[in-house]
């Protein structure tokens, strides 16, 4: 009996249940699905039979939802630009109706790839302080060539320099041509920054490699107006190196400078020598002072890879305007001697200079309101020995030697006066 009752409340139990709704169909995967540009914003379209729908972006397959809508929402979204990069994205659109999920309706196959990256190989300031870049950017293929968001129009390429003043920017365009692989950014005030960067209507990709920072030079100089014969020339410079508005840079680089010397403007500069120091200590730069000539410092063009390759430093060449530079005869012995004699007696002139050329010079006397000629004295290179008979009984008088402007090895020494001396009579 408690068989028969059990089966009995069985049997109740399924036909209570047979009178209840059945399970809810699964909804038709929408249809059509459609993407296209509205203005900087992605519109996504589909057909469905009036559910709610789950949008999905799908990365190769990945799925990242992106959107829902509610069955009394037309079947549209605008989706922002900012997906992930991909070779392989479709948009898909599921519809869901108490509880149950459609298949997918599928959008066609398109790509959100950036522009390839530029890596910076290279940078050289050039003489009218431009900055010539070099780079590699290699092609890339589109994998869905005429997809329905290519945009080929909005791929750009460009240069953007920074500073010298916060927050100061400028850009210039590149050409896209996949052979160009240089362009030169103009002259700008600097301090700078240079970069590069590339984008579409996905996205910018910054440029790879070294960021170029573009310094400038400030040259101190100590140069000497005039120096007599074959003696040591004390030149020296002061160099500072900056690559922002701030200081100088701290740099472990030492920093070269050339003291060139030309005899007129009308010959080019040459190298005399050469010298470094650290940025803002003082590089002694000697020479000898072989004839009169302009010189001037000059600190050839500078590049340097620093910061492990991730940054290149440049600089422009820097001079100092000409400044000319005068040698004058350097005397040695020079007098009458002995310098006190009696009348008549037989005292002798002795000059000793450099160069020691022969030439012309001249014995001055001082009468007492100028210098007036008195005599011509020859010298053999650069000596001369000439005995003078004393006269004027109890006179003191006052000389001194002029040597006139002579040419040596191609450069001149400039007329010269020796010191004072004098010849008392007795």
């Amino acid at each position: 009996m408690r068989k028969l009752t059990v089966l009995a409340a069985s049997a109740v139990l399924l036909t209570a249940g047979s009178a209840t709704p059945a399970w809810a169909a699964v909804p038709t995967a929408p249809t059509n699905v459609r993407v296209a540009w509205a203005g900087d914003s992605i519109r996504v379209t589909w057909e469905d039979q009036g559910e709610a729908n789950v949008i999905k972006r799908r990365y190769g397959g990945r799925p990242v939802e992106a959107a829902v809508t509610t069955a009394e929402q037309v079947n549209e979204v605008l989706l922002p630009p900012d997906f992930d990069e991909s070779a392989d994205v479709q948009i898909s659109v599921e519809s869901k109706s108490d509880g149950q999920t459609s298949g997918l309706g599928v959008s066609p196959r398109f790509d959100t790839l950036r522009p390839a990256k530029a890596t910076v190989m290279g940078a050289n300031m050039l003489t009218d302080l431009s900055v010539r870049l070099m780079w590699n950017r290699p092609t890339r293929d589109d994998p869905y060539p005429d997809d329905p968001l290519d945009r080929p129009d909005t791929e750009w390429f460009k240069a953007t320099v920074t500073g010298p003043g916060a927050g100061q920017t400028e850009d210039f365009s590149i050409p896209l041509d996949p052979q160009t692989t240089g362009f030169t950014v103009p002259a700008r005030p600097r301090p700078t920054t240079i970069t590069l960067a590339a984008g579409n209507e996905w996205g910018t990709t910054p440029g790879d490699g070294p960021r170029v920072r573009v310094g400038t030079i400030r040259v101190g100089a100590v140069m000497p107006a005039q120096q007599v014969y074959n003696r040591d020339i004390q030149f020296a410079a002061t160099l500072h190196r900056f690559f922002c508005a701030c200081a100088a840079t701290p740099d472990p680089d030492p920093i070269q400078v050339d003291l060139q010397a030309r005899p007129n403007s009308s010959t080019p500069w040459k190298t005399v020598i050469s010298n470094s120091r650290p940025n803002g200590q003082e590089i002694p730069l000697p020479t000898r002072s072989l004839g009169s000539r302009q010189y001037r410092l000059w600190v050839p063009s500078y590049t340097r890879y620093y910061d492990d390759g991730h940054a290149i430093e440049v600089t422009a060449p820097a001079s100092t305007s000409a400044r000319t530079s005068l040698t004058l005869a350097h005397f040695g012995k020079v007098g009458i001697f002995p310098a006190s004699a009696p009348v008549s007696a037989t005292v002798k002139l002795i000059v000793q200079l450099s160069p020691q050329v022969d030439m012309k010079a001249a014995l001055q006397r001082w009468d007492g309101k100028q210098w007036r000629y008195a005599r011509e004295v020859r010298l053999t290179k650069g000596h001369a020995d000439i005995a003078i008979r004393a006269a004027g009984r109890g006179t003191t008088t006052k000389y001194r030697i002029l040597t006139p402007r002579v040419i040596v090895n191609g450069l001149p020494t400039e007329p010269n006066t020796s010191a004072p001396f004098t010849l008392t009579v007795r």
